[in-house]
């Protein structure tokens, strides 16, 4: 259902989660808010890209230590035959 008042306390409660540094009820909120149906204002919008973003990078920061790790057993595996 997208009742406007309750998408507005939802709002204003995802605001002071985040004002409190509470990021897993900030989260929670955000989930809550787009499940509705609501749109996102902006400080929403920018909250889910920068969760996005952070996603992205615990990724790379993944792939690359795969590769680095790749890369090393394969100098190994040159440096003995």
């Amino acid at each position: 259902m997208n009742n406007p008042i309750v998408n507005w306390w939802r709002s204003q409660q995802l605001k002071l989660s985040l004002k409190r540094g509470d990021i897993r009820r900030a989260v929670q909120l955000l989930q809550e808010i787009q499940k509705s149906g609501a749109t996102f204002s902006w400080l929403e919008k920018l909250f889910r890209d920068k969760l996005q973003l952070e996603r992205y990078s615990q990724e790379y920061k993944r792939q690359t230590e795969t590769l680095n790790k790749q890369l090393t057993e394969a100098s190994v595996t040159l440096c003995i035959r």
